[in-house]
């Protein structure tokens, strides 16, 4: 990570994870997750049909539980219908961030350096919306994809979202 001014310190929210009701949400639920001995990874706020879904998304080491998952839904609801930061009504859905983990924060890049991504932006950049890569370095507020097409340097924070690519391993054996 660069030590240039106005670099993102690594707990900074990108992008679509930095959106005010998005802050909201964390705001309420974090630390009750942290009571819980877990760790909050990040929240999205989706669709399912006609229904808002907000996805919270909790980690810690040695991996989250089902039993963790339903402890932190049951300790969080009520602090959310308190704080009500959506404006519909919505389901709420409490998961482990899964083997393609989405990327929220400065951090998470670093974190996963070498690793493949896939990133959507809010709007074009370099002619596309879309770009898959490895993880290169985090340069002031940039983070360097290595893409077939080459290297792109994208701005973290005109990124929609972003998460690890999953391939599942290769079995060594052939039939």
């Amino acid at each position: 990570m660069s030590d240039s001014p106005g670099a993102p310190v690594p707990d900074t929210w990108i992008g679509g994870a930095d959106k005010p009701v998005h802050a909201r949400v964390r705001r309420a639920i974090e630390p009750l997750i942290q009571a819980l001995g877990c760790q909050l990874v990040g929240v999205e706020l989706g669709r399912e049909g006609h229904r808002a879904v907000l996805w919270v998304f909790a980690d810690k080491d040695g991996g989250i539980t089902l039993d963790d998952c339903s402890r932190i839904s049951h300790e969080i609801s009520p602090a959310l219908d308190v704080e009500d930061p959506i404006n519909e009504p919505y389901n709420l859905h409490v998961s482990s961030p899964g083997l393609d983990r989405p990327l929220m924060r400065a951090a998470d890049f670093v974190a996963s350096a070498g690793r493949e991504v896939v990133v959507q932006l809010a709007d074009p950049f370099e002619g596309r919306r879309k770009f898959t890569g490895r993880i290169g370095a985090l340069v002031d507020a940039d983070i360097t994809l290595h893409c077939t097409d080459g290297d792109h340097r994208v701005p973290l924070q005109m990124i929609s979202k972003a998460r690890l690519k999953y391939d599942p391993p290769t079995s060594g054996a052939k039939r």
